[in-house]
Formats: structure tokens, sequence, C-alpha cells
């Protein structure tokens, strides 16, 4: 029986997580730490996982743990989580600085645990098929990635998403993420970063103005190609789903389309008009890989912490060179 707990529940995806997890039957959770007396009431109630103080939660000594607070708050969660010695999978971004990404790292690395990122998007069958073509050379020499990451903005759901003191910034931080984790998937390396990141209007997002939710990002790669990426929260709450995530990949014999989500249908009902998806549930797929990783087996397609570092690296200088106007290394 493998032990798991959840340090932090504010993500938007800590229900799904414990609900997994609480369903596996080599799983136990143990419980969850979260300081939000009324976030920790309502996730023990949907999930009816048990809601401990973050000390008695790793004194039971759970083999692994998700952290899923708010991004600023991962390196107390991970830094308590590697003292006593569990595995560790974050939530993406994994800092909002790379001084707190460092030393998340250096200290799993010096307790001895391993430390993941969540990646799922990487479990997409699609995904793979896409990144077997491209070593294969079925493309011929890759010239470009146009990358589409867009959403309702989530601080509807979690307040926490649009401000910048706990998330690190905006549709920025939220969704490059994903797209550039893909292109380091796929064998490439960012070179040069520029970017255009602009906040929203007062009615849209009341109270954040200043915050990002509109972003075009130009990337030069390492291999000699470029790369775009559009990571706005573009969707009004109304849209039939949350989001959708795509990168067209051309180049010299052929180009390929990826689109994550595509499998779905149109739901019609009483409440409007919805896409339910039928495809792999790919945070099923991470979390049983991160099962394997606390059973002492190799990860499959686990995404280790130097993937986030990386990833966080790009994003920081995208917001860097949206202040500065040119672009900049990351």
């Amino acid at each position: 029986m493998i032990r798991v707990a959840l340090l932090g529940v504010a993500h938007v995806h800590a229900d799904g997580y414990g609900a997994w997890l609480a369903g596996q039957v080599g799983a136990e959770v143990v419980g969850f730490a979260e300081d939000d007396p009324v976030l920790a009431a309502d996730f023990a109630r949907n999930t009816r996982l048990r809601h401990l103080p973050l000390a008695d939660v790793l004194a039971a000594a759970p083999q692994g743990v998700i952290v899923c607070s708010e991004t600023a708050h991962h390196r107390t969660y991970v830094e308590a989580a590697a003292q006593a010695g569990a595995h560790v999978l974050c939530e993406k971004p994994i800092a909002t600085t790379l001084e707190d990404a460092h030393a998340m790292l250096e200290a799993c690395a010096r307790a001895g645990v391993a430390f993941h990122t969540a990646f799922p998007v990487r479990y997409s069958p699609a995904v793979q098929d896409l990144r077997a073509a491209v070593h294969a050379g079925q493309l011929g020499t890759v010239l470009s990635y146009s990358g589409v990451n867009h959403s309702v903005a989530p601080d509807h759901e979690r307040g926490w998403f649009s401000d910048p003191l706990r998330s690190g910034g905006g549709a920025g931080m939220d969704h490059i993420i994903h797209v550039v984790d893909l292109l380091h998937h796929l064998g490439d390396r960012v070179k040069a970063v520029y970017a255009q990141l602009r906040p929203v209007p007062a009615w849209l997002l009341p109270g954040r103005e200043a915050t990002d939710a509109a972003g075009l990002v130009t990337l030069t790669l390492a291999s000699g190609a470029v790369a775009t990426i559009d990571c706005s929260w573009s969707r009004p709450r109304a849209y039939p789903r949350w989001g959708h995530l795509t990168v067209d990949v051309t180049g010299t014999a052929g180009l390929r389309s990826l689109d994550v989500f595509a499998e779905h249908v149109t739901v019609t009902g009483s409440r409007g008009r919805h896409w339910a998806g039928y495809g792999h549930d790919l945070n099923a797929a991470m979390l049983r890989d991160f099962l394997r990783v606390c059973a002492g087996r190799p990860a499959l397609l686990l995404a280790d912490g130097q993937a986030g570092l990386r990833s966080l690296e790009v994003v920081l200088a995208a917001y860097d060179a949206s202040r500065r106007g040119h672009p900049v290394s990351p």
C-alpha cells in the first residue's frame, strides 16, 4: 500500500487528484494539509479526506506528497516534505522565483527524495506520437512551432490565480509553461524569448487590472527553429470547455497538428452546452506514474524537477522581455 498526502489544496486540480487517489486500491491517502479553514472544510466535504495540520500529515509517514497550494507557498511544503523523506510531485509552475525553485530542488536532492513536476500533457498519446514523428525525422528539419494554450480565467474558481503575489503572474504564468515543456519534451531548448503580455479591462477581472490575461510569446530555439505561444485567458465563462492546447509543427518535409483535448462530445442540457471529453485521463496517468516512483520504481514519463526549472526560466524570461520591450535569454 502506497501512502500519499496532499499538501495544500488551493489548485483547481487538487479535487480531481484527491478523488482519483482515494479510489485507488493500492494507495492510501493519509490526509491533506491546508491553512485556509474554509477551503479545507470544502475540500474535506467534497473528497471525504482528512484535514490535518502539516506536521501531523508528515508524521503519518507518506511515501509521496502532491503539492497543490498557491504557487508562492510551494517552497514551504516541498522543503517540509523533503525533510520528512517523502517524494514530491509539485504543481506547475514549481515556484514564482528561481531562488525558490533552486531551493526546492536542492532540498529534495539533499534528502535523497525525488522531485517531479506536474506536466500531465506529456501523457497524451497524441503528444507521444508527435514526439516519435519528430525524432524519427518524418517532418524533416523542424522550422517552426505554433502553440496555443487558451482557457477561461481560473480566478472564478480560485481567486489566487490572478493575484501575482500568490501566483507569480496571470495567464502567462499559468499557460506558457505547458507549451514550453512540450517543446523541451520534443527535444528542443529555448535560446531567446520575446513577449507581449497584456492586462485586461477592469470589467473582466475586477480588482486585477494589472494582471496579464492576454499574451503572445516568440521563442528562438537552439535547433534554429522558432516558436510562438498564445497563452491567453481568452475564453468566456460560458465557453463549452475550460480551454484547449494545440501545437502545429512545420518541417521541411511536412506539417503535423496536435490538439491534446480534441476528443469530446457536445452535451446539450438545461444549463446550455458543454463539451465532455472522452479521451485518455492524463492526470490519472501522471498520478499512476508518481505512485510508481513512490513504490521505488522508475518513472515512465514523469517530468523531473529540472524540467520544471527549465520551463519556469522561460516563463520568467517572458515577463522580463515584456517589461523591457526586447528579447532576453532565459
